[in-house]
């Protein structure tokens, strides 16, 4: 496994992460453990959460595995605060009373006296900056978290973050976690330059474009039942006819490099310019064992090319930021 300065942290991360988002639902807790345990044994050392992901029930998991296996200290995990863990009015979004509030409940579950990455899961434009990043800052100052990181900003609203930073001498973001993928190459426009420009970490989510790259659809009308596509409508829109076309193409480059579609398209990922480690969610440990592959799958520059020929730079044919609330 090879490992990545995180940007300007110091942290040196595997550029494979592993995505807990089917942890609890649909993949069970014993099923969750060998995961965990299996992606650890292969060099894996970032366990990505969030407070959300089956309604806390994966951030138990991920305390309860690392606590059996008792390599909590070899393995930065981190957990994210913005979206709803509640119906009351304050419990969503950045404020400080949230923030604080979500971090002390993920700990709990986690079982852990720290998070090692903290992520505003998505930026909130009804609370000042400088409200969140303080509450940030008295998280660290707490030994609670001990980096902070952002998922899925605008590029303006970062850089804003990086002078409030500066100039009340608060915690600055260490990565961005956007999606990245084949199919939605948008970052390329703004967010890459930004990480580069600031020094900071790309840790990218859904490499396989919600399993589109996995090869797992084949009509963008006839969604099949228990698919992450059939889970929610706004997963559902990321399931497109030209998406599944450019899947098709790709997976006759794969069997021509004698490797598999879902390791083709996670290698490309790790392929580009600026990105630390892509995040890869397996649901089963059959999964798991085929993407850690990807790790080590070399492409040319034939394959660079052929890719672009497929989906050009910058262009997309399936939303992935359907849910950041800010890009039209």
């Amino acid at each position: 496994m090879e490992y990545r300065r995180l940007g300007r942290s110091g942290l040196n991360i595997s550029k494979l992460a592993l995505g807990t988002m089917n942890f609890g639902n649909p993949t069970d807790k014993a099923a969750s453990f060998k995961i965990i345990n299996a992606a650890l044994d292969a060099g894996i050392n970032i366990v990505d959460g969030a407070d959300v992901y089956a309604d806390g029930d994966s951030e138990r998991i991920i305390g309860e595995a690392l606590a059996e296996n008792g390599k909590r200290k070899a393995v930065f995990v981190t957990s994210k605060v913005f979206l709803p863990t509640g119906e009351g009015p304050n419990d969503s979004g950045n404020s400080k009373h949230h923030i604080l509030a979500a971090c002390e409940n993920s700990l709990k579950r986690l079982k852990t006296d720290w998070i090692d990455i903290y992520f505003l899961h998505r930026t909130d434009f009804r609370v000042p900056q400088e409200e969140s990043l303080a509450a940030m800052d008295l998280l660290v100052q707490q030994g609670k978290v001990r980096y902070i990181g952002c998922s899925t900003h605008p590029p303006w609203r970062v850089v804003e973050a990086w002078w409030i930073a500066d100039k009340h001498r608060y915690p600055k973001f260490i990565c961005e976690q956007p999606p990245y993928n084949l199919l939605d190459r948008r970052v390329e426009h703004e967010i890459v330059p930004m990480c580069k420009a600031y020094d900071m970490g790309i840790i990218s989510w859904s490499p396989l474009a919600q399993g589109v790259l996995a090869g797992r659809y084949q009509n963008a009308n006839d969604i099949p039942h228990g698919s992450r596509g059939a889970f929610k409508a706004i997963y559902a829109e990321r399931i497109t006819q030209p998406g599944i076309e450019v899947a098709q193409k790709l997976a006759k480059r794969a069997e021509q490099k004698g490797c598999s579609l879902p390791q083709l398209a996670v290698a490309w990922v790790l392929h580009r310019p600026g990105v630390t480690a892509s995040i890869i969610g397996p649901r089963t440990l059959a999964h798991l064992k085929d993407l850690l592959s990807a790790a080590d799958l070399k492409l040319d520059d034939g394959d660079l090319a052929f890719c672009d020929q497929l989906v050009k730079p910058g262009v997309f044919v399936s939303d992935h930021f359907n849910t950041a609330g800010w890009r039209e």
